[in-house]
């Protein structure tokens, strides 16, 4: 399923202003590439002002590679203790959650 398509069912589409896929990168994760090119794509906009969510250790390196800062996510099958110590800044149970604390997250 092409991400235009997923994008249009969740009615999302007008949120999104760039994306990647592992087109652009040569490496995966724990490797940052994935991540220096989605900041590429959003010229402009400076690594201190943009969020990762992930939820795997291995997303939390990768970010902290090129100074992104990470919320975690338990649905990825890691434990909280193990995304923290990776560098989560907090970690929510599910998006579900993250969205009802969304006000007092540091996405908000």
């Amino acid at each position: 399923m092409s991400s235009l398509v997923t994008r249009k069912s969740a009615r999302i589409d007008d949120l999104v202003d760039a994306e990647t896929s592992s087109d652009d990168a040569e490496r995966s994760k724990p490797h940052a590439d994935i991540f220096e090119a989605a900041l590429k794509k959003l010229a402009g906009i400076a690594a201190k002002e943009v969020m990762v969510v992930g939820d795997t250790p291995y997303d939390v390196e990768a970010a902290a590679k090129v100074n992104l800062t990470t919320v975690g996510l338990l649905c990825g099958g890691w434990q909280e203790a193990e995304l923290r110590q990776a560098g989560c800044v907090v970690v929510y149970r599910d998006p579900a959650d993250l969205l009802d604390h969304y006000a007092e997250s540091p996405l908000s």
